[in-house]
Protein backbone atom coordinates (compact mmCIF):
# COMPACT_ATOMS: atom_id res chain seq x y z
CA UNK A 1 0.00 0.00 0.00
CA UNK A 2 1.26 3.44 -0.91
CA UNK A 3 1.18 5.64 2.18
CA UNK A 4 4.09 7.94 1.36
CA UNK A 5 4.21 9.41 -2.15
CA UNK A 6 7.07 11.54 -3.40
CA UNK A 7 6.86 13.59 -6.63
CA UNK A 8 10.15 14.53 -8.30
CA UNK A 9 11.03 16.88 -11.14
CA UNK A 10 14.06 18.96 -11.97
CA UNK A 11 13.75 22.14 -9.90
CA UNK A 12 10.72 21.42 -7.67
CA UNK A 13 9.04 24.66 -8.71
CA UNK A 14 6.61 23.58 -11.43
CA UNK A 15 5.68 19.97 -12.12
CA UNK A 16 6.38 18.23 -8.83
CA UNK A 17 5.10 21.21 -6.82
CA UNK A 18 1.83 21.21 -8.80
CA UNK A 19 1.52 17.43 -8.46
CA UNK A 20 1.99 17.68 -4.70
CA UNK A 21 -0.55 20.46 -4.28
CA UNK A 22 -3.22 18.88 -6.48
CA UNK A 23 -2.74 15.39 -5.04
CA UNK A 24 -3.12 16.67 -1.48
CA UNK A 25 -6.32 18.46 -2.46
CA UNK A 26 -7.75 15.37 -4.19
CA UNK A 27 -6.94 13.16 -1.21
CA UNK A 28 -8.55 15.63 1.18
CA UNK A 29 -11.66 16.05 -0.97
CA UNK A 30 -12.15 12.27 -1.05
CA UNK A 31 -11.43 11.84 2.66
CA UNK A 32 -8.44 9.57 1.98
CA UNK A 33 -6.42 9.95 5.16
CA UNK A 34 -3.07 8.57 6.19
CA UNK A 35 -1.30 9.27 2.89
CA UNK A 36 1.71 11.60 3.05
CA UNK A 37 2.57 13.50 -0.12
CA UNK A 38 5.57 15.74 -0.77
CA UNK A 39 7.82 16.88 -3.61
CA UNK A 40 11.48 17.44 -4.37
CA UNK A 41 13.76 18.34 -7.26
CA UNK A 42 16.92 16.76 -8.59
CA UNK A 43 18.32 20.28 -8.88
CA UNK A 44 16.19 21.75 -6.11
CA UNK A 45 17.58 24.85 -4.45
CA UNK A 46 16.26 27.31 -1.90
CA UNK A 47 17.19 29.98 -4.45
CA UNK A 48 14.45 28.85 -6.86
CA UNK A 49 10.95 30.30 -6.68
CA UNK A 50 7.66 29.05 -8.05
CA UNK A 51 6.74 30.93 -11.25
CA UNK A 52 3.77 33.27 -11.04
CA UNK A 53 1.97 31.12 -13.63
CA UNK A 54 2.09 28.13 -11.27
CA UNK A 55 0.88 30.18 -8.32
CA UNK A 56 -2.08 31.39 -10.41
CA UNK A 57 -2.95 27.89 -11.68
CA UNK A 58 -2.90 26.44 -8.19
CA UNK A 59 -5.10 29.27 -6.94
CA UNK A 60 -7.58 28.38 -9.69
CA UNK A 61 -7.49 24.79 -8.45
CA UNK A 62 -8.10 26.01 -4.87
CA UNK A 63 -5.09 24.05 -3.69
CA UNK A 64 -4.21 24.59 -0.05
CA UNK A 65 -0.45 24.32 -0.48
CA UNK A 66 0.73 27.91 -0.52
CA UNK A 67 2.84 27.80 -3.65
CA UNK A 68 3.66 31.49 -3.51
CA UNK A 69 5.89 30.69 -0.53
CA UNK A 70 6.82 27.15 -1.60
CA UNK A 71 10.58 26.77 -1.55
CA UNK A 72 12.30 24.36 -3.88
CA UNK A 73 13.87 21.46 -1.99
CA UNK A 74 16.57 19.10 -3.22
CA UNK A 75 15.97 15.36 -3.31
CA UNK A 76 17.72 13.53 -0.47
CA UNK A 77 18.48 9.92 0.40
CA UNK A 78 16.10 10.34 3.33
CA UNK A 79 13.26 11.31 0.97
CA UNK A 80 13.86 8.22 -1.14
CA UNK A 81 14.07 5.88 1.83
CA UNK A 82 10.86 7.27 3.38
CA UNK A 83 8.77 7.07 0.20
CA UNK A 84 6.71 4.02 -0.74
CA UNK A 85 6.23 5.41 -4.24
CA UNK A 86 8.40 7.88 -6.18
CA UNK A 87 6.72 9.44 -9.22
CA UNK A 88 8.99 11.34 -11.59
CA UNK A 89 8.21 13.58 -14.53
CA UNK A 90 10.92 12.54 -17.01
CA UNK A 91 12.87 9.45 -18.00
CA UNK A 92 16.01 11.36 -17.07
CA UNK A 93 14.76 11.76 -13.47
CA UNK A 94 14.16 8.03 -13.17
CA UNK A 95 17.49 7.15 -14.76
CA UNK A 96 19.39 9.52 -12.45
CA UNK A 97 17.69 8.30 -9.29
CA UNK A 98 18.10 4.63 -10.15
CA UNK A 99 21.77 5.14 -11.15
CA UNK A 100 22.56 6.98 -7.92
CA UNK A 101 20.34 4.88 -5.63
CA UNK A 102 19.79 1.42 -7.16
CA UNK A 103 18.14 0.10 -4.00
CA UNK A 104 15.03 2.23 -4.68
CA UNK A 105 14.60 1.21 -8.34
CA UNK A 106 11.49 -0.87 -7.64
CA UNK A 107 9.52 2.12 -6.34
CA UNK A 108 10.45 4.76 -8.95
CA UNK A 109 8.02 5.27 -11.84
CA UNK A 110 7.29 7.83 -14.49
CA UNK A 111 4.04 9.53 -13.48
CA UNK A 112 2.65 9.11 -16.98
CA UNK A 113 3.55 5.42 -17.08
CA UNK A 114 2.19 4.74 -13.58
CA UNK A 115 -1.10 6.30 -14.69
CA UNK A 116 -1.26 3.88 -17.61
CA UNK A 117 -0.80 6.59 -20.24
CA UNK A 118 2.27 5.06 -21.85
CA UNK A 119 5.88 6.13 -21.82
CA UNK A 120 7.09 9.67 -22.09
CA UNK A 121 7.83 12.78 -20.16
CA UNK A 122 5.62 15.43 -18.64
CA UNK A 123 7.28 18.34 -20.39
CA UNK A 124 8.71 21.15 -18.27
CA UNK A 125 6.87 24.44 -18.95
CA UNK A 126 9.47 26.62 -17.21
CA UNK A 127 10.03 29.83 -19.16
CA UNK A 128 7.23 29.08 -21.62
CA UNK A 129 3.86 30.72 -22.17
CA UNK A 130 0.90 30.55 -19.78
CA UNK A 131 -0.87 28.07 -22.08
CA UNK A 132 2.07 25.68 -21.68
CA UNK A 133 1.88 25.85 -17.88
CA UNK A 134 -1.88 25.22 -18.08
CA UNK A 135 -1.40 22.24 -20.41
CA UNK A 136 1.19 20.79 -18.03
CA UNK A 137 -1.13 21.28 -15.05
CA UNK A 138 -4.01 19.62 -16.87
CA UNK A 139 -1.82 16.69 -17.92
CA UNK A 140 -0.59 16.14 -14.36
CA UNK A 141 -4.11 16.45 -12.97
CA UNK A 142 -5.33 13.72 -15.33
CA UNK A 143 -2.57 11.37 -14.20
CA UNK A 144 -3.29 12.15 -10.56
CA UNK A 145 -6.93 11.16 -11.04
CA UNK A 146 -5.74 7.71 -12.08
CA UNK A 147 -3.35 7.60 -9.11
CA UNK A 148 -6.22 8.42 -6.75
CA UNK A 149 -8.32 5.59 -8.22
CA UNK A 150 -5.41 3.19 -7.59
CA UNK A 151 -5.12 4.42 -4.01
CA UNK A 152 -8.86 3.94 -3.46
CA UNK A 153 -8.65 0.40 -4.87
CA UNK A 154 -5.83 -0.42 -2.44
CA UNK A 155 -8.09 0.42 0.47
CA UNK A 156 -10.93 -1.79 -0.77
Amino acid sequence: MYKKILFVCTGNVCRSAMAEAMCKKMLKNLGLKGIKVWSRGLAGSRMLRVPDEVVQLMAEESCRLDLDIHVSAPLTVRDLSRADLVLVMEDYHKEKIVADFPAVADKVFLLKQFAGAGDGDVEDPIGMEEKDYRACKDEIKGYLQTLIIKLQEQRS
